[in-house]
């Protein structure tokens, strides 16, 4: 990242860029429409004209055949006084030598079928067009007396039509043009106003106000789409940070005992006989290896919230927490506690086995260190519709209300149990789990005892009998 780099301008927006691209583009469909129009329309203005010249001659031909070459000149001289409303130009030429030209010239005689020539225009005419000459269209035919009849129609009007389509064609290209221009001037500009707000934000994150969020850009659902999946991972990182915050002063605070314990130890074996220092130097070993195991549940627990255990399957939750149970069965005994365990014939859920494994078996430990001899344990799952519950509950001392919402603090410990063997990392460990399986944790007091639950959601494709 070039942090020197100096914030972007209008131009070197990607909107105003993007703007330019479909104003190039606009300009171009326009041409290409101008072209196919002035194509199509040309042929279909010739085609209509021929097949006027066709029916022109056809019905001029007929005449001649019946009342012969000079009466169609009278015919025709009548028609040509009263005006040419259809445009049509005349060169009648009777063998006689009689003859009526109206608008075509005498080198018309020479055409032998249809063909294309250039006449001077006439002088109103002239200021609207570029050319001093304009296409004439001929046809040529005889009748049975051989007299010669030429009709000719000017594209004077479709000269006209496509001067109309290339006009409008360029204004309407640079009208487009100017619109995308400015509309692309406008998006860009908000844009970057936009933007400038999210690298502002950016920017007091990454000066260390974590609690900063993104602010909504407003300019399309995938924008705001990708903000709030942002604000979500700075959630995610001030969250974490936060828990780092906190495991440091927990750390601090916590293990400054057991570390100072086992200084004054080894100044102890430092400074004692050789017959005693055995003795000491084994009970700073033991010290140490309690320290060590303090710092594998902290690392484990970190594991846990950070998401890098989650091995997610289908599997039946009965035979997992029964293996547990299984396992501490002995330490149970040997304490005088009664471990218990029901469940249902078949609870198959999602999650992680191993993780759930070890929250039973944390809240095993937690009860049996925690509780007095000769009480009980139980250990229950139960499955529903659509999810199934683990609980585990003892009747020993219990806990008071106003401390519940503490017991899933790291290193916390209730004041009758700051002198008893342990982390209190225990609940921690298995609040950790219950987060990462998205689930609810629930303790509450039994009088006497506690009971923790914990409940994970069976999956839409339960897996096959067996």
């Amino acid at each position: 990242m070039n942090r020197n780099r100096a914030p972007a301008k209008l131009w070197q927006t990607t909107t105003f860029r993007m703007a330019m691209v479909f104003a190039a583009v606009f300009g171009i469909g326009a041409a290409l429409l101008l072209v196919v129009l002035d194509v199509a329309v040309g042929r279909f203005a010739e085609e209509t004209a021929r097949d006027a010249l066709r029916d022109q001659v056809a019905v001029l031909v007929a005449d001649a055949n019946a009342e012969g070459g000079p009466a169609l000149i009278a015919s025709l001289k009548e028609h040509v006084a009263g005006g040419q409303p259809e445009r049509f130009s005349y060169l009648v030429v009777t063998p006689s030598g009689q003859r009526l030209a109206a608008g075509l010239p005498a080198s018309v005689e020479q055409i032998r079928g249809e063909a294309s020539i250039h006449v001077p225009m006439a002088a109103e005419e002239d200021e609207s067009v570029d050319s001093n000459d304009i296409e004439v269209i001929v046809l040529t035919d005889r009748a049975r007396d051989g007299t010669f009849i030429a009709v000719g129609r000017d594209t004077y009007a479709l000269e006209e039509l496509r001067q109309w389509l290339h006009r409008l064609a360029i204004i309407g290209g640079l009208v487009i043009v100017l619109l995308a221009l400015i509309g692309g001037a406008a998006a860009g500009a908000v844009l970057l106003r936009r933007l400038q707000g999210v690298t502002d934000a950016a920017g007091r994150v990454m000066s260390g106000d974590l609690s900063e969020r993104l602010p909504s850009l407003g300019i399309g659902r995938e924008f705001d789409d990708l903000a709030d999946t942002l604000n979500a991972m700075l959630e995610r990182l001030e969250s974490a940070m936060e828990a780092i915050r906190q495991v440091s002063a927990d750390v601090a605070h916590d293990l400054r005992t057991p570390l100072t314990r086992l200084r004054n130890r080894l100044e102890d074996a430092q400074a004692a006989p050789a017959e005693a220092r055995d003795d000491l130097l084994t009970d700073a070993v033991g010290e140490t290896d309690r320290l060590l195991e303090i710092f594998a549940a902290l690392l484990r627990l970190a594991q846990i919230e950070g998401g890098t255990s989650r091995r997610f399957a289908v599997f039946d939750l009965v035979p997992t927490v029964a293996e547990v149970v299984e396992a501490y069965q002995p330490a149970a005994d040997e304490a005088g506690w009664t471990l218990s365990f029901v469940a249902d014939p078949e609870a198959v859920v999602e999650g992680d086995s191993a993780l759930l494994a070890q929250a039973v078996a944390s809240l095993i430990d937690n009860a049996l260190t925690h509780g007095a001899p000769g009480k009980a344990i139980s250990v229950a799952v139960n499955r529903y519709a659509d999810e199934a519950t683990i609980t585990v509950a003892d009747d020993g001392p219990g806990a008071p209300e106003t401390e519940l919402v503490n017991l899933t603090r790291r290193f916390y410990r209730l004041d009758r149990s700051r002198h008893t063997v342990g982390s209190g990392l225990g609940l921690s460990m298995v609040s950790a789990i219950a987060t990462l399986h998205g689930v609810p944790l629930r303790i509450t007091n039994r009088h006497p005892g506690l009971a923790v639950s914990l409940t994970v959601p069976t999956p839409s494709n339960p897996l096959p009998p067996a």
